[in-house]
């Protein structure tokens, strides 16, 4: 039995494992498809949206959801967890949503000794980054606790220091971690970011 996944086209956005993201959502097809996901079990995939609407042979990233709050008119905000990387084969459903089967996508997730140096930086960068766009300390410390998982460590990068959206699904759809950390250091640096008005400019 193949397996299904429900899919959400969103312009300019990617899912990656591990990585929480929130969404809102307020179509009535999507607000059903949230309900079906929880109740089914079934995940949702987050592919970034493309004329023609057929997505045979694409990878994306899902989960299921998790409603944060739900509004009067009906619009709800969620949270989605990346779960399983999935290339999408035939749909199957097209009325109210997209449901496609998918196989499930393996990632090599070994790194060895030598990426120690470029996986000391990322982090640093990533604590950076956690001083201006955390300000509470016990978030930023949560936060901090999370990048001892090499995964997540990379896949966080991609996310919050990574502004090009095509270097983004790059990584999202590379399938080792040293190719992920191939590309997340060619679209990051040498490089600046400001932090704003009131500290110095991450350099790196």
């Amino acid at each position: 039995m193949d397996n299904k996944v429900f899919l959400f086209p969103l312009q300019g956005s990617v899912l990656f494992r591990k990585v929480t993201l929130p969404y809102h959502i307020f179509e009535d097809r999507y607000r059903q498809m949230v309900k079906d996901s929880i109740d089914k079990r079934i995940p949702i995939g987050i592919i970034p949206f493309e004329d023609g609407e057929n997505y045979s042979g694409k990878v994306c990233v899902a989960g299921i959801p998790h409603i944060l709050s739900n509004y009067p008119d009906g619009r709800m905000d969620v949270f989605i967890t990346g779960e399983v990387k999935c290339k999408l084969r035939n749909i199957d459903s097209e009325d109210p949503y997209k449901i496609y089967s998918y196989q499930s996508v393996d990632e090599d997730l070994k790194l060895d000794e030598t990426f120690d140096m470029e996986l000391d930086s990322l982090r640093t960068l990533l604590h950076k980054w956690s001083l201006h766009f955390l300000p509470d300390p016990v978030q930023r410390d949560n936060f901090s606790s999370t990048l001892t998982d090499t995964e997540l460590l990379i896949n966080y990068c991609a996310v919050f220091l990574v502004n090009n959206f095509e270097a983004k699904r790059q990584v999202m759809k590379a399938d080792s971690l040293k190719e992920k950390v191939k590309i997340i250091e060619k679209a990051i640096g040498p490089k600046e970011i400001s932090l704003g008005p009131f500290m110095p400019p991450l350099k790196f």
